[in-house]
């Protein structure tokens, strides 16, 4: 034996020893380890391509020591195991350990991904007791120790169905969705990108958001994810986190249904709650932060019954009403304003005792330049609101710098 196996012997040797179990399951542990070692590769760096670095015998060592203080729901004994043979490539260590969790436990047929959540670090007690109570033949549904994710009759047996990488608690999620009627696109996104891969507070109202997506058939299964991360800031999240500076700790929409919506009128709101929240909840623009205004003066221009006025904005409530109002996101600029890298100024037209924002202009201080006009959701101003701000940028000296 050369010296670089007898290292990666003495490092498994260590290993083994680390991760033994208290006494009382010590016997069964090692006598679980001999008949490993004698007939398979598992706890060696051999074939399989998942083990790339002897550290990762780790999940392997931890889960026989898992596996043997469970001991007594034994339904054989280690000596009579049988690793599948090898064909034209080594067996791998997957499925040896696969067959391993066969013989020992499985008096009727359990999901891979139940066997390999053995492997899982920190596996959860639930997790094990699962497992021992569908080898004896017993339902998923039968389980009181499961969490809390309601599984219909139809839901129980997609369970028994789903991909081997899924943690258990996430095959509940994908066998809830499935169940349900969703498709497997539609499963796979909610459970790998969103946070319905969890358990959450509130089961009810999130078992409606799945119902929703399912009934709207989205044709583009991501789309989901941005729809329940919305939904999840909107009613769960605190809006000190959302909403941002002045939102304070509770969330903002706590009453938020989906009682009535489509998927038109939901991504219409996802578009446009700020503005549709300031309406309601003007408080939410509280302003925390003042600065003085710079040199280049403000404008009012009358032109016979029509009132145009350009005004800097001095406080992050103003910047905040501004962005919502014109749908982009100079709200995002209050720290350059309060450090006076940045002015921002507001172009509005009175017409008929009507107000209206017409463009959201940044200058740029140590320039003197206007390096940013734009109008609603950042489109060009007209014609004549360019017209405007050409006189004022005239009469304050300003650089006209747009195409930078």
């Amino acid at each position: 034996m050369n010296s670089r196996k007898q290292q990666m012997k003495q490092y498994v040797d260590e290993m083994l020893v680390c991760h033994q179990p208290c006494e009382r399951h010590r016997r069964a542990y090692w006598n679980l380890i001999r008949e490993v070692r004698a007939k398979s590769e598992i706890l060696s760096v051999g074939f399989d391509p998942a083990i790339r670095k002897p550290g990762h015998l780790r999940v392997y060592v931890r889960a026989l020591a898992y596996v043997a203080k469970y001991r007594t729901k034994w339904m054989r004994q280690p000596e009579a195991w049988r690793p599948p043979k090898a064909q034209a490539e080594p067996t791998s260590n997957r499925v040896t350990f696969r067959s391993l969790m066969k013989h020992l436990f499985e008096r009727y047929p359990v999901p891979g991904f139940m066997a390999f959540a053995w492997m899982r670090p920190q596996a959860k007690r639930w997790v094990h007791e699962l497992y021992i109570h569908m080898a004896a033949g017993r339902g998923v549904r039968q389980f009181k120790d499961k969490p809390r994710i309601a599984l219909t009759p139809a839901a129980a047996k997609f369970f028994l169905k789903a991909p081997d990488h899924l943690a258990p608690v996430e095959a509940m999620r994908w066998a809830q969705i499935r169940g349900f009627g969703g498709r497997k696109d539609l499963a796979n996104e909610l459970v790998r990108n969103t946070i319905l891969k969890e358990p959450t507070g509130d089961e009810r109202f999130w078992e409606t958001v799945i119902r929703f997506l399912i009934r709207e058939k989205l044709s583009y299964a991501p789309q989901a994810s941005t729809l329940v991360d919305f939904l999840d800031e909107q009613k769960f999240q605190p809006a000190e986190k959302v909403w941002g500076r002045g939102g304070g700790p509770l969330p903002l929409q706590p009453e938020f249904s989906m009682k009535g919506r489509t998927l038109r009128s939901l991504q219409r709101h996802m578009y446009n709650w700020r503005q549709e929240l300031l309406l309601k909840r003007p408080s939410l623009a509280k302003r925390n932060f003042h600065w003085d205004a710079i040199a280049v003066q403000p404008m009012v221009h009358q032109e016979g019954d029509v009132k145009w006025l350009i005004f800097e904005l001095l406080n992050d409530r103003a910047l905040m009403l501004e962005g919502a109002a014109m749908d982009h996101c100079v709200a995002d600029y209050v720290e350059q304003c309060a450090e006076r890298k940045s002015s921002i100024w507001s172009l509005r037209i009175h017409a008929k005792g009507c107000p209206k924002r017409m463009v959201t202009i940044e200058v740029d201080p140590a320039r003197n330049a206007i390096v940013q006009a734009n109008a609603k959701s950042n489109e060009d101003p007209s014609p004549a609101a360019r017209e405007i701000l050409q006189r004022w940028a005239t009469r304050e000296g300003l650089v006209m710098s747009l195409d930078e």
